[in-house]
């Protein structure tokens, strides 16, 4: 019986070990790519609508990924074989764009970078929720954190590389060529196939309304958290001055937040109830910045990131959490039809953003963000059951 325990233990260590990897690796050639964002645009001459423009390719394949590797392949193979062979995938594609020599080669990387991340994001989504069906034990909120994990590492070699000077082409090589060695990681590690999810493939159908319901919430909330993760660092430096060694500070500020809230997120939900931290802290957070916008100082918003950060990390995996309790479906289903409805976001908000950066201003779009997290807040204390 003490055996019993103890590999039991083992398997749900290893699980949640590869499971923060998955989530942290990709998300540091992300931060890094993003914190990198002023001097791509200054590269290619491109302005945000032609930013905006690729992040809605990007969104085009991601849900076409994600619809086929949730309905068809991770039925047919398993969550962790199809994660594992999208990580080379997400980062030699941002390695791509960084080398290309031109807006149109740029442009055609985001189409495997779609193809890679809606093969591992929403996946390694699927494979915590069945840690936690097996385990009993909550670590969709972990899984959460390695993404700010790799924002916030991806976000210090962006400043590393922008203060000194450095040619991004070497890192963004390195971490690729690395990533495969990642991707061993992750298989090795990751649940046994036993554990895994197998049973047949499902075809498209309309989501359940609560699930529908939850989607819509998390287009709003990934659309606002886009704005935070490919938009902060251009904002910071065109709106605010920001030297651009110091600009990706906002991604480095907002992930440490994150990662706290994430990394405490089950004494939290002890403490003030899982209602209270995926409502309340959502919209005390959202108040919180949108006053701090009002002072238009660097560094008071750079602080406020930090704790705005805090309030919002748990919103996601909390949302996805209620849908999976309150579906009849299959949790690869849920969570594919989540992410489908939620990650559709990228196909509607990039050019909202690039239009309303051109005419107005990012600030604008910050504004915003506050108004859409603390509605996106109010509606879920409503629906939470």
């Amino acid at each position: 019986m003490k055996n019993f325990v103890s590999e039991e233990v083992k398997i749900f260590r290893r699980a949640t070990f590869a499971l923060i990897i998955s989530s942290t690796y990709p998300m540091i050639i992300v931060g890094c790519y993003f914190g990198v964002t002023p001097w791509t645009l200054n590269r290619l001459s491109m302005d945000e609508s032609d930013f905006s423009f690729a992040i809605l390719l990007f969104g085009v394949f991601f849900i076409i990924s994600n619809q086929i590797a949730g309905r068809i392949l991770v039925p047919k193979y398993g969550t962790k074989l199809i994660m594992s062979l999208a990580f080379p995938l997400v980062t030699f594609s941002t390695f791509l764009a960084i080398i290309s020599s031109s807006y149109f080669y740029f442009l055609l990387t985001f189409i495997p970078a779609g193809i890679g991340w809606g093969a591992s994001g929403p996946i390694g989504g699927i494979h915590s929720q069945l840690i936690e069906k097996h385990f009993k034990k909550i670590v969709a909120p972990y899984y959460a954190m390695g993404f700010n994990l790799g924002i916030l590492v991806g976000g210090i070699l962006a400043g590393i590389i922008m203060r000194n000077s450095y040619e991004p082409y070497l890192f963004f090589g390195a971490l690729s060529f690395l990533s495969v060695f990642v991707s061993f990681v992750v298989y090795l590690f990751g649940l046994p196939g036993k554990l895994d999810f197998k049973g047949e493939g499902e075809k498209f159908k309309i989501p359940e309304n609560n699930v529908l319901l939850f989607g819509i919430l998390l287009f709003f909330v990934f659309g606002s958290n886009g704005i935070i993760v490919d938009w902060s660092t251009l904002w910071l430096s065109k709106d605010l001055n920001a030297p651009f060694h110091l600009a990706s500070m906002g991604l480095i500020s907002f992930s440490i937040g994150a990662i706290f809230a994430n990394l405490f997120s089950n004494s939290l939900i002890n403490l003030f109830t899982e209602k209270f931290v995926g409502c309340h802290f959502v919209m005390i957070g959202a108040s919180i910045m949108f006053l701090s916008l009002l002072t238009d100082n660097f560094y008071i918003i750079l602080a406020v990131l930090s704790i705005y950060g805090f309030a919002v990390a748990n919103l996601i995996p909390i949302v996805i959490r209620q849908a999976v309790k309150q579906s009849n479906d299959s949790i690869p289903m849920t969570v594919t039809n989540l992410t489908t409805i939620g990650l559709s976001s990228t196909m509607i908000m990039p050019a909202a953003i690039g239009f309303l950066a051109e005419t107005f201003s990012l600030t604008l779009n910050m504004y915003l963000l506050c108004i859409i997290v603390f509605t996106s807040g109010a509606i879920f204390l409503i629906k939470y059951k």
